[in-house]
């Protein structure tokens, strides 16, 4: 097995061969033979714990290789994944009660990502780093849902006391803090980003539940195949800005070899994620070695997009990180990466209209940067015009066909 796959920095590259539940020999040999060179310990646990990997980090380190990691790096790395389980286990107590309660008054919910993310893919739920509660809810039930948690002791924030939280997560998310905790929930029902929006909402989703045992309560999370489509979408939500969204795709592939492919893609087609799903597949394959039937490999192997920016995420572990796709500049890898060129015309109209930055700065690797800008010398005249001449009733009705197609 070849593991170097990127151009990484070396720790980086250690970081990646140990974010993993399963190392195969030659790869433990390599890691072995990493820790004995030169390396910024420092910067790796600040790598690790950015990208959310401190618990598979140590996993690795302390059975690999123990005796060649410095004593205070793996005392710190301990510490710190023990901390990471503690609250772990108190946050999945605490969502076995809340999915009680829900239950008990007859509202349904389903946990995303989290503790049941944590079961399902990584089988064990100190593994995975998560720090809150999703809960997927219709948006019917919001009012239902937000008294069950009143009663449970929670209480709404307030999004303007947090503005830097305010501006990241962008969307209608409810989110309730418990009084004299750490518990924080997110009511969802849509996942939404600047210009992206995904609905969470769906029959789909509702109808292929999957019971998991949390403690003495049992919980409905998502089927493997829907909670594989819902990790694809939110790693691109955020250009894969971190290592263990990446982790989740591919964990999730190994712990599910049997996964249904076909419903997984006639979901993907319908829903129009169908190049999100390809990406993270790519990503978890390339970065991180997940089994990829070859059937579903030969379904984007000669995508060039896909191709292209899989070697590009995530930037921040790139010995170049210029060279990657952050996250603010998402807007175009959304744009690369929708499933047909009437759905990219049509965001690329939106890009125009609301001005965004990648029309007239666009990055380096976006090869439909000069269309764009095109395609905006074209627009703005008509813009200006129609701001003149259109009632904005009329106006309104032209937005919302170019967002949604009617």
């Amino acid at each position: 097995m070849q593991p170097r796959q990127f151009p990484w920095s070396p720790e980086a590259e250690l970081l990646v061969w140990c974010a993993r539940t399963s190392v195969a020999e030659e790869l433990r040999a390599h890691i072995c033979a990493r820790v004995q060179e030169p390396l910024d310990w420092g910067l790796m646990l600040d790598l690790a714990a950015y990208h959310g990997v401190l618990p598979l980090l140590y996993r690795n380190l302390s059975a690999i290789c123990p005796s060649l990691v410095p004593g205070d790096t793996l005392t710190r790395l301990r510490q710190k994944t023990q901390a990471c389980a503690l609250l772990n286990r108190s946050l999945a107590q605490e969502l076995g009660s809340l999915c009680d309660a829900f239950a008990a008054r007859s509202v349904p919910v389903v946990p995303i990502k989290g503790a049941t993310l944590a079961l399902s893919a990584y089988g064990d739920l100190t593994l995975r780093d998560f720090s809150d509660l999703d809960l997927l809810i219709s948006e019917s039930a919001t009012g239902a849902a937000q008294a069950v948690l009143f009663a449970q002791g929670y209480e709404r924030k307030d999004p303007s006391s947090d503005p830097a939280e305010a501006e990241h997560e962008e969307g209608p998310y409810h989110v309730y803090i418990k009084k004299r905790s750490l518990f924080r929930v997110d009511l969802q029902w849509v996942m939404a980003h600047q210009h992206f929006a995904f609905q969470l909402d769906r029959p789909e989703f509702w109808a292929h539940r999957s019971p998991m045992s949390l403690g003495n309560s049992t919980v409905q999370g998502l089927a493997p195949e829907e909670l594989l489509i819902l990790l694809c979408v939110h790693g691109s939500k955020h250009a894969w800005e971190q290592l263990k969204w990446v982790c989740d795709v591919a964990e999730l592939l190994r712990s599910h070899p049997d996964l249904d492919w076909e419903r997984i893609f006639a979901n993907a087609r319908a829903w129009g994620c169908r190049r999100l799903i390809h990406i993270g597949l790519a990503l978890a394959h390339r970065v991180l070695d997940a089994p990829i039937p070859q059937s579903v490999y030969a379904r984007y192997s000669t995508d060039a997009d896909v191709r292209m920016l899989s070697e590009r995420m995530p930037a921040s572990l790139l010995a170049s990180p210029r060279n990657g796709v952050s996250e603010e500049q998402a807007v175009a890898f959304y744009l690369t990466l929708k499933d047909t060129w009437w759905e990219r015309m049509r965001f690329g109209l939106v890009l125009c209209r609301d001005g965004s930055s990648v029309v007239d700065n666009p990055p380096s690797w976006f090869s439909r940067g000069r269309g764009l800008m095109r395609l905006a010398h074209l627009v703005r005249p008509c813009q200006r015009a129609v701001r003149t001449l259109v009632p904005s009733s009329i106006r309104g009705a032209i937005n919302r066909w170019v967002e949604h197609g009617g």
